[in-house]
């Protein structure tokens, strides 16, 4: 098979994420025109690109062409591009939209597997020793940093395409499809506002003896009444917590805490609109907050308020983390979770858990091999249309506060998406 090589990093010239003056946009003209110039600036003959099992994270194939997740395609620089689905069903939904006379971006769908008809579909396009961009087999994020193509399909590629150079170009694809349009930005506000409605309707369901399955309902259910594509929601409560992640109740059978008088929800939210993803991370106390508490919250502001200041055009993404990171430093607190994250797709993410082994008593000789993530994933220069989650938490021991809310990097500076998720709130009991 054919050595799978790395394409180079340097962009070429970088396109506008606007439309020509004196047209209208085309949101579908604009992404294929940003891909082709990808194609050109990289010489690429065309792109294999596999479809990931979480859109919320990187998937090509719905950026490309607006149709069902987690498919694979073959896009040739030059003629039509085919979809390789899993299913007929793909291909029915397909043609019924078209019947209602709705938009598809997509006209060739063929069914059947990938490491089969992808080869053969791209010598039918004369690619067979052309070079092609692979989008799965390399970085695409945190959660894929070695990609989600499998070594027995790899295998299968290369033999059914021996004569054509494989390059892997996952993390710069990446960085295309970052660069979001004005329309695009104005489905992330929705999106964002959803967000903070789910976070008002919970503060307003909030009472001692409530049920934390009843709270995250609320919140889910606001958002799909909004038409978001909701997939989960990371979810703790308690004042005295120092962990993140789902509610243990969806992970193992156990009964789900019932909030108490004096008590602390905190949460990070992720609806997605157009399949454009946010993360709106909050933090609300029931009652008047602890002294210790507030304080907390005083840093994640300071610290949130660091990061709309340094988000701008030609800023760094370490350069943002390292901003963030400021107030924490100087108050002597600690977080958990990541302070900065990329949105669409999400390609990195800031250092995380700093100071857990020294701030929480017995963790360290709990768990000898757990420790923190000191800096970011993959660090990359900021351009006008980005999107990104600022989501600080300030850490005193065992207890602090979250909050945060999506931004995107402007021509100038920094635009905020969210309002209700950027401070600590509190609910009168």
């Amino acid at each position: 098979m054919p050595t799978p090589t790395i394409a180079g990093t340097t962009p070429g010239t970088a396109p506008a994420t606007g439309t020509p003056e004196g047209e209208p946009h085309d949101e579908r003209a604009f992404r294929m025109r940003r891909t082709q110039e990808f194609m050109d600036a990289h010489e690429l003959d065309g792109l294999l690109v596999f479809g990931a099992d979480r859109s919320d994270r990187y998937d090509a194939g719905q950026y490309l062409f607006r149709d069902r997740r987690y498919q694979h395609f073959v896009v040739p620089r030059h003629g039509e591009p085919t979809m390789v689905a899993f299913a007929a069903q793909v291909a029915a939904q397909h043609q019924l939209t078209r019947e209602r006379g709705l938009e598809t971006w997509i006209e060739d769908i063929r069914v059947g597997s990938a490491p089969e008809l992808l080869p053969r579909i791209a010598r039918e396009k004369q690619l067979g020793g052309g070079r092609l961009g692979v989008i799965g087999a390399g970085y695409g994020s945190p959660f894929y940093p070695g990609g989600w193509v499998s070594r027995s399909v790899w295998d299968a590629i290369g033999e059914g395409l021996p004569d054509a150079t494989l390059l892997d170009v996952t993390r710069d694809y990446g960085l295309v499809m970052a660069r979001r349009s004005d329309e695009d930005l104005e489905h992330i506000a929705t999106a964002a506002a959803a967000g903070d409605a789910a976070v008002e309707a919970m503060m307003a369901l909030a009472a001692p003896g409530l049920d934390e399955t009843e709270l995250y309902a609320e919140g889910v259910a606001t958002m799909l009444r909004k038409g978001m594509r909701v997939t989960w929601m990371l979810f703790q409560t308690g004042l005295d917590n120092y962990a993140w992640g789902e509610p243990t109740w969806l992970t193992r059978p156990e009964r789900a805490r019932r909030l108490e008088r004096s008590d602390m929800v905190w949460a990070e939210i992720f609806p997605n609109y157009a399949e454009l993803n946010t993360h709106v991370n909050m933090s609300f106390t029931l009652g008047t907050p602890p002294a210790e508490t507030l304080r907390c919250a005083e840093v994640a502001r300071a610290s949130y308020e660091a990061g709309v200041a340094a988000v701008r055009p030609g800023a760094s993404f370490a350069e943002v983390c390292a901003a963030m990171e400021v107030p924490l430093t100087e108050a002597g607190m600690w977080h958990l979770t990541p302070q900065f994250a990329s949105l669409n797709p999400l390609l990195s993410g800031g250092g995380s858990a700093l100071g857990i082994r020294d701030h929480v008593d017995s963790f360290a000789g709990a768990y000898p091999h757990a420790d923190g993530h000191p800096g970011p994933f993959f660090d990359f220069e900021i351009e006008p249309g980005m999107t990104f989650s600022l989501q600080p938490d300030a850490r005193l021991g065992r207890r602090g506060a979250i909050v945060g809310g999506v931004v995107a990097a402007t021509e100038s500076g920094c635009r905020e998406f969210n309002t209700a998720s950027t401070r600590l709130n509190s609910v009168e009991v």
